[in-house]
């Protein structure tokens, strides 16, 4: 009994140590961004999230209080998203609060993993482009 207690302690701490070797990364790519990269990159990463909920909300192969579940942080980390396209100056330090922030989520449902690192990984790219 204790075993399968401890399972899913275990489960999500190699989940956040895979998630933040991923995500981790991006915090000296942001704080190295220009403001207006910043302000970029935020959007659309907002927008990102935005297409995610609604794919997430078309998904009949969850159930509704999974739907329910993950809109709700992934609706969260957008909004915190956008209010990142109105904070200056931009520095390292206030991006680590916001991953800091993303992981509280994450620990709340691990199920949305794979739709930020989606995300994160679109909105860079479009950077570039």
């Amino acid at each position: 009994m204790l075993k399968d207690e401890i399972n899913p302690y275990i489960k999500l701490v190699s989940i956040q140590m895979e998630l933040g070797i991923k995500l981790r990364g991006y915090i000296p790519k942001i704080a190295a961004l220009t403001d207006q990269q910043s302000i970029d990159f935020y959007r659309r990463l907002s927008h990102s999230l935005t297409v995610s909920i609604r794919i997430t909300l078309c998904d009949k192969s969850l159930s509704q209080s999974e739907i329910i579940n993950r809109v709700k942080w992934l609706n969260e980390i957008g909004h915190r998203a956008i209010t990142k396209i109105d904070l200056r100056p931009y520095d390292a330090e206030d991006t680590k609060e916001f991953f800091d922030m993303i992981y509280d989520y994450i620990e709340k449902n691990d199920n949305i993993i794979g739709q930020l690192e989606h995300c994160f990984v679109k909105s860079f790219n479009c950077l570039s482009s």
